[in-house]
């Protein structure tokens, strides 16, 4: 007598076939049985549901053929490599952690599955019997999870939001398909929203607009809450799927994360809504966190009043310079630009007039040198540049003159008030590289050679420039 045979009360109200039967369409795992040949011999209730098949109508065909044709990147699977044909082959149990069956639609899922030998009481085999579950929802999770350790990660590395974005996008594209991806932050102040990342082949990234005229990106924004909205149809355009969650951070609304899906067969749902939700926080959590530490290190390189680099920033970037100067055989110049007949300005008509002037002489600057210049201020009035490449002394003299005209000219300030100044300029000119080295000075011997000859073009009367020899 066999030791595992199945025990049945004697008083049992159906016969052994018909509870068989309900034990079988009882059972939430899906259940796959086929012969020797690899046809379908019983699918139960919950095998049907999962595959999308009605009734039996699975019975009878192929069943590699049917639900295991094709891997998840959509390669084929021969039947020979199939751990369910080896099953049958070898009558040896396997379990496949991770892997896809195909419903009738032509569309897949994830399964988590085992196989076993079916054989008759004499030990004979005559199938294999597929035990397999659905597990969208765990590898999603899991998924998740991931992604939201990888945004929390890379909000740590990246220096700045820009940095963050694509790589969010990376992220969640792994967890929603989309056609368009963009992120919309919400102005307090000016009541602004602007769109600093945006993918969309079929147009080009908004302007900030008015959060009036942000339409259902400003809905999401200003009633705080996520809107899905599945067939959108817009003259010109493929009809869509669209979904917009609002980006909280701080208890308050910080914008918005968009995205848009053209593919009919993966419309998004209620949970794709509530999944990006979930996304969003961390992902608000993240920018908030790497736009303050960006505002910090701007805040330690940048000149609050005028936002040019200050002497930190400025003395980094000379050093490179020169540096580049020096392996490339370049020629560099200094700049020291010092006000004339300021401290008066303060003194008639206050600071804050000062620090509007001070601005409006940085603004002026910026517009006369090139990108590849650098511009900053060091404080109080005085200002520094670094003219860089430079074909010598001569070019940094004609651009020393032009900021000596420009910056004569007369300053429009609010309230009709027109102020002149002037400016006494220092230039010190590398050349050491060049001349292979007695004059290859550093950033600090450079500094006193124009600061020198600032105050050279100072005593001499001022509203001059002078270029050292």
């Amino acid at each position: 007598m066999d030791p595992y045979q199945v025990a049945l009360h004697p008083n049992l109200p159906f016969d052994v076939d018909e509870l068989n039967h309900h034990i079988l369409q009882s059972v939430t795992d899906g259940i796959h049985v086929i012969d020797l040949k690899g046809t379908v011999l019983i699918e139960n209730r919950a095998s049907s549901l999962m595959l999308g098949w009605c009734g039996d109508c699975l019975v009878g065909k192929s069943g590699h053929a049917a639900i295991h044709h094709h891997h998840a990147d959509g390669t084929e699977f021969p039947a020979h490599e199939c751990p369910i044909y080896a099953t049958l082959n070898d009558g040896i149990a396997r379990e496949v952690d991770d892997d896809v069956f195909w419903r009738q639609d032509g569309s897949s899922f994830p399964v988590q599955y085992r196989t076993a030998a079916l054989c008759n009481p004499d030990g004979v085999r005559y199938g294999v019997t597929v035990v397999f579950r659905d597990i969208t929802e765990r590898k999603r999770a899991g998924l998740m999870q991931q992604t939201l350790h990888g945004i929390a990660n890379c909000a740590h590395d990246c220096e700045s939001p820009a940095a963050l974005y694509p790589q969010v996008h990376r992220m969640i594209s792994a967890l929603l398909s989309n056609d368009h991806f963009c992120i919309a932050l919400f102005d307090e102040v000016n009541e602004l929203l602007s769109f600093p990342y945006w993918v969309d082949a079929r147009s080009s990234a908004l302007a900030p607009v008015p959060l009036a005229q942000g339409g259902r990106v400003a809905e999401v924004i200003q009633q705080d809450r996520a809107i899905l909205l599945n067939g959108v149809q817009m003259a010109g355009h493929v009809p869509h799927d669209w979904l917009g969650v609002p980006l909280r951070a701080s208890k308050r609304v910080i914008g918005a994360l968009v995205v848009k899906s053209e593919d009919p067969a993966r419309p998004y749902t209620e949970a794709d809504r509530d999944l990006l939700q979930f996304v969003s926080t961390q992902l608000a959590t993240s920018i908030e966190r790497t736009q303050k530490e960006s505002q910090l290190r701007r805040m330690a390189q940048f000149d609050a009043l005028t936002d040019l680099p200050n002497r930190s920033l400025f003395d980094d970037r000379l050093l490179a310079a020169l540096q580049q100067a020096h392996r490339r055989s370049e020629h560099l110049a200094l700049m020291f630009i010092d006000l004339d007949k300021f401290k008066p300005v303060n003194d008639k008509f206050g600071h804050a007039t000062g620090d509007a002037l001070l601005k409006m002489v940085a603004d002026r600057l910026k517009t006369l040198l090139r990108t590849s210049d650098t511009v900053g201020r060091i404080g109080g009035d005085e200002f520094v540049a670094v003219l860089h490449p430079l074909a010598g002394a001569k070019d940094a003299g004609l651009v020393a003159e032009k900021i000596r005209q420009t910056l004569s000219e007369p300053f429009s300030l609010t309230g009709g008030l027109y102020l002149e100044i002037s400016a006494s300029i220092g230039v010190a000119i590398y050349t050491g590289a060049a001349a292979g080295g007695p004059n290859a000075i550093g950033p600090a011997e450079l500094a006193r050679i124009a600061d020198a000859a600032m105050y050279r073009a100072k005593r001499s009367g001022g509203n001059a420039w002078i270029v050292a020899d």
